[in-house]
């Protein structure tokens, strides 16, 4: 099927949906912002990382108050978060209406989430200018098929307390993907994360995917 003719049908089977949610992964479930890290059930360390410092809490929407974290004691291994979400499965646990503004330039779509389609894949973290690493990866891996559905990199410096879109990705109902935020270098702030958001964006975003594409799939090396 032609590219814009699957677009639209993905496009359509989103927009009939009515309600307003998207899935809030925070790292620190507590609400707190306190030093003390209760970590959410969606989220662990990857690679050779077990650890990370904590930091001052994100002002974005959405989020409760917790803790962020920064950096890692990864040695052989860049310092790694992993972030999980399983569609229709992880209910749907943030609220926006149609139109509020997410982050500079981001507005939330209020379509419910769940189902099958395209969904803007969001991360936040506190106002930052010291992150050390080098770009900050992301990469989203379907993990029934270790095929990866979604990569960039972005530089965190000068960002922060909003959330920032980081692109879209195809996802379905019922498969669990998994998001992985690594460094590029482990300096003591190589990064820096307090939460992920996987939300239906809004129509007007849709349209700018039909004309400029979406992530292109490919095999992940073994």
């Amino acid at each position: 099927m032609p590219f814009r003719c699957a677009f639209m049908v993905a496009a359509a089977t989103v927009l009939s949906a009515g309600a307003q949610a998207a899935f809030v992964i925070e790292i620190d479930t507590d609400g707190a912002d306190d030093g003390v890290l209760t970590f959410n059930a969606n989220f662990a360390f990857g690679g050779d990382t077990t650890t990370a410092s904590q930091s001052a809490a994100t002002g974005a929407v959405g989020t409760t108050g917790g803790d962020s974290i920064f950096g890692g004691d990864g040695a052989n291994d860049p310092d790694t978060y992993l972030y999980t979400y399983t569609p229709g499965t992880d209910a749907d646990n943030f609220f926006p209406n149609p139109g509020d503004l997410l982050g500079t330039g981001v507005v939330a779509g209020g379509l419910v989430g769940g189902g099958d389609g395209l969904y803007g894949i969001y991360a936040t973290w506190p106002f930052t200018q010291n992150v050390s690493g080098g770009l900050t990866n992301f990469e989203l891996v379907d993990t029934g098929t270790n095929t990866t559905v979604f990569s960039t990199s972005i530089d965190q410096n000068d960002k922060g307390d909003d959330w920032v879109r980081l692109g879209y990705a195809n996802l379905t109902a019922g498969t669990t993907y998994e998001l992985s935020q690594s460094s590029t270098s482990n300096s003591f702030v190589s990064q820096r994360a307090a939460a992920v958001m996987f939300e239906l964006p809004e129509p007007a975003s849709l349209g700018l995917v039909a004309l400029g594409g979406v992530a292109v799939l490919r095999r992940r090396s073994a």
